[in-house]
């Protein structure tokens, strides 16, 4: 599948990193030292979230910037395994977006098919609007600001649907934060979201898959692959990842079911499950791994629930809650380090229109498709007033590279240079950086103000 395939050794990651470190010093990594510092991260990361409490915005930004600023304090990291915590982080992060889907919550409040629309409808229709949206914005600024000098627009077009393809991507852990901020917060806000987030990361893959093969169609040069074999290869590939999450969901409960006794054990089950699901389909056909995650947890949600307590299921949700926190602040971390910093900074203002598109397209997927007569009218305006974007679409964008050379055969090294990787790369990211400053400063207020209108 497209999210997996953004994987690989040559990640734009590494190589950013080299280039723009240049002659500082580096750090060569062996197991202990990984170790260690996967050790200090874990505990950056409690830093950070005791001191986001308390200015009120995500730690997790932190840790973003902690990475990114490592190079401007002349220290670097050679051989950080960015691309194998990407694939482990992602993978987990995916899982739980699955997990976290409770399609009974919103079928007793009548909500259930006005989510799945909003999600599906609601994302297919956001995609086209940001194709249009960031092609001309990606346009407009490289000929009047320098951008993206010496690229063609066949290039830029390719850019624009990897980027995309990222900020489609729901996040479910990108709202957490805000709703323990809101006092007297309607679960009903929750849950839709949820949905979101388990239904959005296929959707945009489909779209994203479809605007690639209309490109090489348009472009036949880069293309490795000729014809039906490569319609075959991604199908097969979407085929096995959902399959192998369906069945890899059913063991999960049932291992869960008869033979998880305790909090850690169910730790190591669900990790357990989800490498073995990720390893079995790369290793067959090198895609669908981050699909059979994201599968398995849906799976696994509704057939747990419907055999379980309610007791039961938040014993299961608040014991892998632990496990998805650390890996959205590795993931934070190490996108981050793989950065250049001013390079970032640079191209802060594009990630600033691309966030200002995400607000803008926002209220009108939910007029258009959520027909949630049951919501509030302060949850809906809530709903309409942002699009929860996370660390699911900063991974999915540094691993670009890959999805474009293995599962459509790209000739990468001679359609993207290093700077447009960077350039994807740095939209993305600030742009959800700057959703995630948005929606923890504003929302909680905007929901406050909503309260005392009502009253």
């Amino acid at each position: 599948m497209i999210a997996d395939l953004f994987f690989s050794a040559d990640s734009f990651g590494s190589v950013a990193g080299e280039q723009a470190l240049g002659q500082v010093s580096q750090l060569h990594f062996s197991f202990e030292t990984g170790l260690m510092a996967l050790s200090c991260l874990l505990i950056l990361s409690i830093f950070a979230e005791k001191i986001g409490l308390r200015i009120g915005i995500p730690g997790s930004i932190f840790l973003f910037f902690t990475g990114l600023l490592s190079h401007v304090s002349g220290f670097s990291f050679e051989r950080f395994p960015l691309e194998e915590v990407h694939a482990i982080a992602l993978s987990v992060l995916l899982f739980f977006s699955g997990l976290s889907f409770d399609r009974s919550l919103l079928k007793k409040s009548r909500q259930l098919n006005s989510s799945v629309r909003l999600a599906v409808l609601g994302t297919g229709f956001s995609m086209i609007f940001w194709l249009l949206y960031l092609q001309f914005g990606i346009g407009f600024f490289q000929s009047s600001a320098g951008y993206l000098v010496g690229v063609e627009p066949s290039i830029v077009s390719l850019m624009t649907v990897v980027i995309v393809a990222s900020i489609a991507v729901q996040d479910w852990n990108a709202f957490a934060f805000v709703s323990g901020k809101i006092k007297d917060f309607e679960s009903i806000l929750a849950d839709i979201f949820k949905v979101e987030t388990a239904i959005s990361a296929s959707i945009a893959v489909a779209v994203a898959e479809l605007a690639v093969l209309f490109w090489l169609k348009l472009n036949p040069g880069f293309e490795a692959y000729q014809g039906g074999d490569l319609l075959s290869q991604i199908f097969y590939g979407a085929c096995l990842g959902s399959v192998t999450g369906l069945v890899f969901g059913f063991m999960l409960t049932l291992v869960i079911r008869f033979l998880v006794t305790s909090s850690s054990q169910l730790v190591l089950a669900a990790l357990a499950f989800v490498f073995a699901g990720y390893v079995v389909t790369f290793v067959v056909v090198h895609q669908g791994g981050y699909l059979c995650a994201l599968v398995m947890g849906v799976v696994t949600s509704m057939a747990y629930r419907s055999s379980s307590t309610e007791k039961e299921i938040n014993f299961l949700s608040k014991s892998l809650d632990s496990v998805n926190m650390a890996s959205e602040a590795i993931l934070f971390f190490v996108v981050g380090l793989g950065l250049d910093a001013a390079s970032f900074f640079v191209h802060l203002p594009i990630a600033f229109y691309a966030w200002t598109g995400i607000i803008l397209i926002r209220p009108i997927s939910v007029f258009l498709f959520f027909r949630g007569t049951q919501v509030p009218s302060r949850e809906k305006k809530l709903l309409a007033s942002f699009s929860p974007k996370g660390a699911i679409s900063m991974a999915l964008v540094v691993t670009a590279p890959a999805m474009l050379e293995q599962t459509f055969g790209l000739d990468v090294s001679s359609a993207l240079t290093p700077a447009s990787f960077n350039f994807m790369a740095d939209v993305v990211c600030g742009a959800v950086l700057i959703s995630m400053i948005f929606k923890s400063l504003f929302i909680p207020a905007l929901h406050k103000n909503l309260t005392l209108l009502e009253s």
